[in-house]
């Protein structure tokens, strides 16, 4: 074992007995009452939020996924991610100013929250949550798996056992922590993703000598040729899908939006948004320059073909200079982490707050955060079997998570900037939602193997539906809309004219 590794390894263990005191800090604050455990209110700055937003959108499957998506498929993603980085200023319109307005008006810790006082109907509530559930445990699946492949690299442990370690590990400091300490590690690990990036740049032109030189040695090389490098890549449909869906997703994923319940003023949402939207844009780097460095190695023959995609970030690191690698090893530590934490407190206020009230059912502040501990180790241990053992399904899975969040959100997003959305139409969309992105996504696309129109993926379909569904669904019925909101509504609305 090189001195370099045993540097990382002792690194690496001390930085994850920081991040454990970091998360625990805020227990008392956490314990204090549900809604400051799930949706740490009110809580921090507009910096602090901004980089932890980014952080959670750009987790470990952006990190090892991205870099190999680019080497197996090209340059296309390069093209999709200038997009993503809209989301954080939409976010803040359809998203931030409803949050935290409607926190000022009403009792609000989670998205179903928000959903019901739009819609002021149960039924909404109970299949918004239920979409959850299922995006949680789906996506949940696809971060364990790249944390795994992370912890492998850095530690040298089996793949299954890292995700085991990193999961165990990230459990317990949300269990104590809540959103709070989550908040904290989060934004603590954009710092460090950022000065990965700056690695990544620095270690791109120390490889290549130049992004001219690398796209012209890529061309010409018979393994991948000129169309590997062209700006739509291989796959044109899936680049135009990801460009509608990730243009829209990170302000339609609960994981990103959740955080907002936690700035402290309605005025920071413009600096948040700000800072989310640079933060995220330079973490997109990710896409482009792991994966071409690693084409270019092997086009010019330093390096073998790569053969499993999702070693590629790490076939880069392994050819940098030590104090690069270094660098890109500290925001390959913090990905690993990122984002599981907040799927976990998600998910048990799903159990705890979400399912429990569609039915009648309301537990006080102090038994809301005592029975989320309890559903969140529930939920960390089907989503650690699932994304250990999963196989495929874990990939067929994850398109599922992402479509779907984005098409649950719809809903929600429409109802906040329309007074003509309807209960009925919320209920069909979010119904829909859920039998499609089973039918599409799992059955037809997973099982029977089949294609859509135009190949393009069948989130991007489930989205444009469930749309679709809320504008003329909303034309035909009443509830909910017009003269019939809610009185909370009424209030919300006058407001924004």
């Amino acid at each position: 074992m090189t001195p370099l590794k045993i540097g990382e390894i002792i690194f690496g263990i001390l930085y994850m007995i920081f991040v454990f005191w970091l998360g625990i800090s805020s227990k008392k604050k956490a314990e204090e009452s549900g809604e400051k455990y799930f949706a740490s209110s009110k809580f921090f700055g507009a910096i602090m939020i901004g980089v932890a937003t980014a952080t959670v959108g750009m987790s470990a499957f952006g990190f090892v996924g991205g870099a190999g998506l680019n080497y197996a498929t090209g340059m296309w993603l390069v093209m999709a991610s200038m997009f993503f980085t809209i989301s954080y200023g939409l976010m803040m319109w359809t998203n931030g100013k409803p949050m935290r307005m409607m926190g000022e008006i009403a009792n609000i810790e989670t998205y179903a929250d928000l959903g019901y006082e739009r819609y002021r109907d149960n039924a909404v509530r109970f299949f918004i949550a239920l979409n959850l559930i299922i995006c949680v445990w789906a996506y949940m699946g696809t971060q364990i798996e790249g944390a795994g492949y992370i912890m492998s690299e850095i530690f040298g442990m089996p793949v299954t056992l890292g995700g085991i370690v990193i999961v165990l590990y990230t459990v317990l400091y949300t269990v104590l922590g809540g959103m709070i300490g989550s908040i904290k590690v989060d934004a603590l690990q954009g710092v460090l993703k950022l000065l990965c990036i700056v690695g990544m740049v620095i270690g791109f032109f120390y490889l290549t000598h130049g992004p001219t030189n690398a796209i012209t040695t890529i061309a010409a090389s018979p393994h991948f040729g000129p169309r590997l490098v062209d700006p739509m890549g291989l796959i044109v449909p899936l680049a135009m899908s990801w460009i509608f869906v990730l243009g829209l997703g990170v302000m339609g994923q609960p994981q990103v939006s959740t955080k907002l319940y936690g700035l402290n003023s309605y005025k920071a949402l413009k600096t948040a948004g700000l800072v989310g939207g640079i933060s995220y844009g330079l973490m997109c780097v990710v896409y482009f320059f792991p994966g071409t460095s690693v084409l270019y190695l092997v086009a010019s023959g330093a390096i073998p073909a790569i053969q499993v995609k999702d070693t590629t970030v790490f076939a880069f690191m392994n050819q940098l200079p030590p104090v690069l690698s270094v660098m890109v090893y500290l925001g390959l530590l913090a990905a690993s982490m990122a984002t599981t934490s907040t799927f976990l407190v998600i998910g048990s206020s799903l159990f705890t707050r979400d399912i429990p009230r569609s039915f009648g059912k309301n537990l006080d502040q102090k038994q809301e955060v005592v029975v989320g501990r309890w559903a969140l180790l529930i939920i960390s241990l089907g989503a650690l079997t699932f994304g250990l053992f999963g196989g495929q399904m874990v990939a067929i899975l994850g398109g599922i998570g992402l479509g779907t969040f984005v098409a649950t959100s719809i809903p929600v997003i429409v109802g906040y900037q329309w007074r003509k959305a309807t209960r009925e139409a919320a209920l069909i969309a979010e119904v829909l939602t859920l039998v499609l992105s089973i039918g599409f996504t799992v059955v037809y696309e997973g099982i029977m193997k089949g294609k859509l129109m135009a190949k393009v993926p069948g989130y991007a379909y489930i989205i444009l539906i469930s749309i679709v569904v809320m504008i003329f669904a909303s034309l035909f019925t009443k509830g909910a809309a017009g003269d019939l909101l809610p009185a909370k509504m009424k209030v919300y609305f006058k407001h924004m004219e």
